[in-house]
């Protein structure tokens, strides 16, 4: 692969596409990139759902992506932290593609008490939108559910509990967050 930021190279000067059938060249921001043809493959069958998933989500991206960059505020805030030769187009297809990540679920200090603080990490490449508690009692009926509050830290989301749980031994935490996209992540945990 070889890529060149010349402007005078007639080679690669204002073009992109197929060369002969042995190279193909791509324009990426003000470079062009020079790359052997891709070889085409064949799915084995264990992988095919997981290689169709992955193609649904690259095409949601796509049209994601397309839809947010005709929206002018929504197209400064992903240009606003764009690297390198990216694009607009190509934050706003990884902000849909990777959906948040929620981890270290801490629910310990949690006696059942209404006013009570649990908290979750999460994270996303571009920003969490939206974080939010469902607490169920043992049998699965709902005992609450709110908006968590993002932390000073940035990645750590504090929920207080509305309500006192007379039994919470058995208590599941459903923690659900949410970015720009409307991408969705959920992590459970039982008490």
């Amino acid at each position: 692969m070889a890529n060149t930021k010349s402007k005078t190279n007639i080679i690669t000067h204002n073009y992109g596409g197929k060369l002969d059938d042995q190279f193909v060249i791509r324009k990426i921001g003000s470079k062009s990139i020079l790359a052997s043809l891709p070889k085409g493959y064949e799915v084995k069958e264990r992988f095919k759902p997981q290689f169709e998933q992955t193609k649904r989500n690259f095409k949601l991206a796509v049209i994601y992506a397309k839809k947010a960059i005709q929206n002018p505020e929504l197209k400064e805030q992903y240009e606003a932290v764009r690297r390198g030769n990216q694009s607009a187009f190509n934050v706003a297809f990884q902000d849909k593609y990777y959906a948040p990540e929620l981890s270290a679920l801490r629910t310990e200090s949690y006696t059942g008490q209404a006013g009570q603080q649990m908290l979750v990490e999460a994270t996303d490449n571009f920003r969490v939108t939206k974080v939010v508690f469902t607490l169920f009692a043992s049998d699965g009926t709902v005992l609450e559910e709110g908006d968590a509050v993002m932390d000073d830290n940035g990645f750590d989301w504090i929920y207080t509990t509305k309500v006192a749980n007379p039994s919470p031994a058995g208590t599941i935490v459903r923690v659900t967050a949410e970015d720009i996209p409307k991408s969705k992540t959920i992590l459970e945990g039982v008490i």
